[in-house]
């Protein structure tokens, strides 16, 4: 999982690439979410929403720097299908944000520690009855210090 050309890949197959991030997107950290009965979003992998009912947990799967496991980054979880993939009239609808992530040094099971309660708390998956396969995406943002 941690090659870039076949994340870019996929996510140009599911049109995440543009609808969600520009084309020139380039992942730098890798990383999965886990949730309490073992159900993990992967790439592409489709999940219930029962499947997804609790907060879960970032595992990080490969980080290309020491500096990466020194910063700070902000998770956001968003649905970019809202209401429906056919009109996203809702587009972004936000489900979950963290700040103040710290990334461990990267081991077989790291998980990323939360340094401080939820900006958004975790809102589970709960697309319309009819409205298809909703691509919830995830992503990691370094914190950004301005001088």
């Amino acid at each position: 999982m941690s090659d870039p050309s076949h994340v870019v890949s996929v996510l140009q197959k599911e049109k995440v690439i543009p609808d969600v991030v520009p084309p020139d997107f380039i992942p730098t950290i890798f990383f999965t979410i886990v949730w309490p009965d073992g159900k993990e979003a992967t790439l592409g992998n489709f999940l219930t929403r029962e499947d997804t009912l609790e907060e879960p947990r970032i595992h990080v799967i490969y980080t290309p720097s020491v500096e990466a496991s020194t910063a700070s980054y902000t998770l956001v979880m968003t649905d970019p299908d809202a209401p429906s993939r056919a009109d996203p009239k809702y587009r972004q609808f936000r489900h979950w944000v963290i700040t103040g992530l710290r990334i461990p040094p990267v081991t077989e099971s790291s998980s990323v520690v939360k340094t401080q309660p939820s900006t958004t708390p975790y809102r589970p998956p709960g697309p319309p009855p009819g409205s298809k396969v909703h691509r919830y995406s995830k992503y990691l943002f370094p914190k950004l210090i301005l001088l």
